[in-house]
Order: structure tokens, then sequence, then C-alpha cells
């Protein structure tokens, strides 16, 4: 009877662990976003001058998105396009992508990649979202 009280409390130590580090992995959200002095030229928004070039580059901005992203498109709307995520430990980029209208019917348009992998993205974001920024404007 001993040994299984014994065997019991052991059981329940391990499980109270396992309980202990879900939860703290759970809080444990690590974003990693593009680093501006990596790569200075990536952190500059996308001009667009008029309204027919903008919401062109905003249709490529949404396809490149959609299409590169490992996440989910969540929001699409005249001025914001976002993924869900990032989720925890994992390495592929979520988005987000603004659009700032200026008083000429221009915008700047800001995307900001990011994961929650303390170890780094894939691809990294700097590098992505120069080939974002390819895309829309050619």
């Amino acid at each position: 009877m001993a040994q299984r009280t014994e065997a019991m409390m052991r059981a329940s130590r391990i499980t109270q662990l396992c309980m202990l580090a879900g939860v703290l992995a759970g809080c444990a959200e690590v974003s990693v976003v593009s680093n501006p002095a990596a790569a200075p030229e990536s952190e500059r928004p996308v001009l667009c001058v008029g309204r027919a070039q903008c919401d062109v580059f905003w249709r490529r901005a949404q396809a490149w998105v959609a299409n590169n992203s490992e996440y989910r498109l969540q929001t699409v709307t005249d001025t914001i396009i976002e993924t869900q995520g990032p989720m925890v430990g994992r390495t592929g980029l979520a988005y987000r992508v603004t659009r700032v209208p200026d008083d000429k019917d221009g915008a700047r348009i800001y995307v900001l990649a990011s994961c929650s992998n303390a170890f780094g993205c894939t691809p990294e974001p700097s590098t992505a979202v120069s080939a974002f920024k390819l895309f829309v404007v050619n």
C-alpha cells in the first residue's frame, strides 16, 4: 500500500510539472521582428501616387501576403492586411501591412513581418520585407 501511495504521489508531481511547463511555454511568446539596423531600406514604406497606383499596389500586397505567409489572412480592409499568428515556437512569418493615405490620393504602405521563435525566423524578416516591396512595386 505504501508503494502504491508513493507511486501515485510521484505521478501527481510529474503531472503538475508537465502542467506548469505547458503554462509557462504558453506565456513565453517571443516576437522576432525585422531589424532596422540590419536592413534600413526594409523599414521604409512603399510610396504610391494616385488612387489607381495605390489600389494596384494594395491588391499586390494582399496577393503577396496570401502567397508567402505561413498563416491565413485574418483581416483585409482598405487600410490593413493582417495574418493570424505568429504562434509560439514557429519560425514562419506573420504579417501586418498598413496603408496610410496622404492628402493627395497617394499613400505610404508599411509592412511588418514577425515570428515567435527565439532562435529566428524563416525567412529572415528583412529579406521577406524586401521581397514584398519588390513584388508590390513591379
